[in-house]
């Protein structure tokens, strides 16, 4: 079966995606904020790659899910 079947929901992949990415990134965002050296700006540029990968896989999926 394929990963763009009519069966799939681009939405449910996506939603998919993001909880596996929480799931790695949590633990480590957490020690950044922590960390004193480093830029306090640097956990929401992560977090925005995360919103911005999910945003892009959200658009491909819709278009290819005829």
């Amino acid at each position: 079966m394929s990963l763009l079947s009519s069966d799939v929901r681009p939405t449910e992949i996506t939603i998919v995606v993001v909880l596996i990415s929480l799931l790695v990134l949590l633990p480590p965002l957490f020690t950044l904020w922590i960390d004193v050296d480093l830029p306090w700006y640097l956990p929401y540029l992560v977090w925005f790659g995360l919103i911005l990968l999910s945003a892009w896989l959200q658009h491909v999926l819709r278009k290819n899910a005829v």
